[in-house]
């Protein structure tokens, strides 16, 4: 109340803008000094911006000094809410000081406008008024106002509500910052995750040197996964293909597929095994899995010589297996998953593989993908694209996407066609 008794002095006294200003600054000095060594604000807010608008001269110069007070970096002035609009188009400020009466656009317009703009719509506005009614309040409210603060003005209150936005405003600043930081270490890491997978120079020349035929999708659910697949050369007439799928989502998973990646580099001597290579990578991920964690894997061993794939399987979904005369089947094998428990035993499975047959690894993110209806897709669909593929198995998916089938988990599929 004393600021409004300050105010009334000078009006009665009719003293001019610049002496006002100068007499508000008097009044306020003795503030400014305890308030910068103040725990309350001190620098605080020296990187923050606030426009004022507001047609009273008066008012505008007596807000500018208690902003001053609370050590505002930049206050920036408008005389009405046009102006206020225009100055926002290149400076974008913390906080709008408002008042609701004023010439050209009052401040219900402004809010409305301000509201309005993608770039700009949530700064907080704090109006400043003599427009005390509910009903007033209301309306400015439902214009888009943040607060409302009722003229003649308390400086305890203005400074306080002024400090609870702007601290809010810097809080979202900093989250805001460190999502796009966060965005684009995982875009970082997810360019390396997809690193990882066979390169489609890579899938050209083991289709040369074998052939065969290739097709894979890789799609992550969130920017990371845990499914991961892979070739192995190992002699003149066979290689390998694993197809893994990490329990959970994001980084933790991810992380986990780069560990996989770099035990089959070191598993090579039982490469060509299946059983045994999910022997060994079972025993390394038991050794540095987080307690919860496990994964599901099925490696096949292609042998274009002798015309076989021998397969193994951990608690993975079942391949789906195509006969050269189309007949398609799926293989189920019931094995512990990996990282679970110590010392499995994972079983071989031989099946022929003469030209036209064809085998289809995948994750359960294909099975348990929902339909339109809200249906599992299940194993049966993992059958009859094996059945119907032609050997692009991206169009496969894409045909089951334009269904509008739902794909929330990791999915990694290979098909692999003997010519």
């Amino acid at each position: 109340m004393v600021l409004a008794g300050w105010l009334a002095l000078c009006i009665m006294l009719h003293v001019e803008i610049g002496e006002s200003t100068h007499a508000a600054a008097l009044w306020i000095s003795p503030y400014r000094e305890r308030a910068m060594t103040s725990p309350l604000y001190g620098t605080e807010f020296a990187n923050c911006s606030v426009l004022v608008v507001e047609d009273n001269a008066i008012n505008r110069h007596l807000v500018s000094a208690m902003l001053g007070v609370m050590g505002i970096g930049r206050v920036e002035i408008a005389g009405d809410g046009l102006d206020g609009l225009e100055q926002i188009k290149t400076f974008a400020p913390d906080i709008v000081i408002l008042d609701i009466m004023m010439p050209r656009m009052d401040g219900y317009e402004f809010l409305r406008h301000l509201r309005a703009d993608p770039a700009h719509g949530d700064i907080p506005v704090l109006v400043v008024t003599a427009l005390g009614e509910k009903n007033e309040r209301a309306e400015a409210f439902d214009a888009g106002a943040s607060d409302y603060v009722v003229k003649p003005i308390d400086q305890r209150e203005f400074m306080a509500r002024v400090s609870v936005h702007l601290r809010t405003r810097l809080l979202i600043g900093r989250l805001r910052r460190y999502q796009e930081r966060l965005g684009r270490d995982l875009a970082a890491a997810q360019s390396m995750q997809e690193g990882l997978l066979p390169s489609p120079a890579e899938i050209a020349g083991i289709e040369a040197s074998y052939g065969v035929r290739m097709s894979a999708v890789f799609r992550s659910s969130s920017e990371l996964g845990g499914d991961l697949w892979g070739i192995i050369p190992i002699d003149a007439g066979r290689f390998g293909v694993y197809l893994v799928d990490f329990s959970g989502h994001g980084i933790a998973a991810a992380i986990n597929t780069f560990r996989l990646h770099v035990m089959m580099e070191k598993k090579l001597e039982v490469a060509g095994e299946p059983g045994a290579m999910l022997g060994r990578v079972n025993q390394a991920l038991l050794k540095v899995l987080q307690r919860g964690q496990f994964a599901t894997m099925t490696y096949a061993v292609f042998d274009v010589v002798r015309q076989v794939v021998t397969f193994a399987a951990a608690s993975a979904p079942a391949p789906a297996y195509r006969r050269p005369d189309g007949m398609t089947t799926l293989l189920p094998i019931n094995c512990h998953p990996l990282g679970f428990i110590p010392d499995v035993s994972y079983i071989n499975v031989e099946i022929p593989f003469a030209p036209g047959a064809g085998l289809l690894l995948y994750s359960d993110g294909l099975t348990e993908a929902v339909d339109a209806e809200g249906h599992f897709l299940g194993e049966e669909t993992a059958r009859r694209i094996g059945e119907a593929t032609s050997g692009d198995l991206v169009s496969e998916i894409d045909v089951l996407l334009a269904r509008g089938c739902a794909f929330d988990d990791d999915l990694s599929a290979v098909w692999v066609t003997a010519r």
